[in-house]
């Protein structure tokens, strides 16, 4: 009869794992920011607040690719705050904002988390979310999102430049 359980294996911590709980630490704090969401300036004038939890994400997706597809305004709320039919602008405003801070979120924790596998646990115990960056890991932050804001550029330029969805 074969062993499935190795009760060596569960003391010795594998590669990487000595600061495991201050890596989930900050994996949490990035994912209750990116849920949190963020405000929005929206083209009609108003700035609004909008949560960013993955139902939300999927509604927001939905909103966009509706008009994409030809949709000249979508039902959707702010913060609690009633429906309402936002016109294309706002949606893509809220779109590209929320996507943006999403990205942002995910690029900075991916950033602190190789900067906390370079450090001794007790120094890693000491890094919070939301510090700064520096060095070569706000570097890495800025080259990234300098590329994210690119692409987020080329998929809003679709929006309002050629004839369909292909650029022609």
């Amino acid at each position: 009869m074969a062993l499935w359980y190795d009760p060596t294996k569960q003391t010795r911590p594998k590669p990487g794992e000595q600061n495991k709980t201050k890596l989930e630490e900050l994996a949490d704090a990035c994912s209750a920011a990116i849920d949190a969401g963020t405000s929005v300036d929206l083209p009609s004038g108003s700035r609004e607040s909008f949560t960013y939890t993955v139902a939300d994400q999927a509604n927001v997706s939905e909103m966009f690719t509706a008009c994409l597809a030809g949709a000249t305004g979508y039902i959707y709320h702010a913060n609690d705050a009633p429906c309402k039919t936002y016109p294309v602008a706002d949606i893509v405003a809220i779109y590209s904002t929320l996507s943006m801070y999403k990205t942002s979120q995910l690029t900075y924790h991916n950033q602190l988390k190789q900067y906390v596998l370079t450090l001794d646990p007790e120094a890693a115990e000491a890094v919070t979310y939301g510090q700064p960056l520096t060095g070569t890991y706000l570097e890495q932050y800025n080259t990234l999102m300098a590329e994210a804001q690119e692409q987020m550029q080329a998929v809003l330029s679709k929006l309002g430049g050629g004839s369909d969805a292909t650029g022609g």
